[in-house]
């Protein structure tokens, strides 16, 4: 199975938006969230679940988050959303989905 590569940047504002779409097929090998908001907006993400303030994986300006394929650890497949403490937050993903 071929690898696919995704690598965005996204627009995240004061309500919960989907910035990851679950993945029926294929599994994630590798996530990485960066948060390249450059007026001090603090960015939440949260698998599964529409995300909230200060719950979850948060990420302050250049803050990263990421994981991968290691050992029995797998990345999860779910929905994956961001909320920013203010508008026009900016989040940066790069997967590695097969």
């Amino acid at each position: 199975m071929s690898e696919r590569v995704r690598n965005v940047s996204l627009s995240v504002g004061t309500s919960s938006v989907v910035v990851s779409p679950s993945l029926e097929e294929g599994q994630r090998r590798v996530l990485v969230l960066t948060n390249t908001s450059t007026a001090g907006q603090i960015i939440s993400v949260s698998w599964g679940q529409e995300a909230s303030a200060g719950i979850g994986v948060v990420l302050t300006p250049y803050g990263s988050w990421s994981e991968s394929v290691e050992g029995t650890f797998v990345p999860h497949n779910a929905q994956i959303y961001a909320v920013s403490s203010g508008a026009s937050g900016t989040l940066s993903i790069h997967e590695r989905i097969r």
